[in-house]
């Protein structure tokens, strides 16, 4: 599947910490999610290739942070308020946040 072309269910802001939602900058800030990046605190993520699987999505992401490129292998699976972001190369651990239900900054 190519980037954008998935369902949106990951897409949006998300926070570790419900407090997060509302920090314009720092490093207590919230992810966002698009259908073809993701963006967080001094890294940026591009959605080279995303595929459906039965608990959500793989996606393989080209990021780049502070001046360096790497390629990463995520697992997403979102519920109506929260992920599980899953680094794949890292660990099996998944990473939980919370969905931001403003838009504010």
């Amino acid at each position: 599947m190519l980037p954008g072309a998935g369902p949106a269910s990951f897409v949006g802001r998300w926070a570790a910490e419900a407090d997060w939602c509302f920090n314009p900058r720092g490093d207590r800030v919230p992810i966002e999610i698009t259908t073809t990046e993701l963006r967080g605190y001094e890294n940026r993520c591009e959605i080279q290739r995303i595929t459906e699987i039965s608990t959500g999505y793989e996606a393989a992401l080209k990021c780049e942070s502070e001046g360096q490129a790497r390629y990463e292998r995520v697992r997403f699976a979102a519920t109506a308020q929260t992920l599980a972001i899953t680094w794949m190369d890292r660990s099996d651990r998944p990473v939980r946040l919370l969905r931001c239900t403003t838009l504010a900054y």
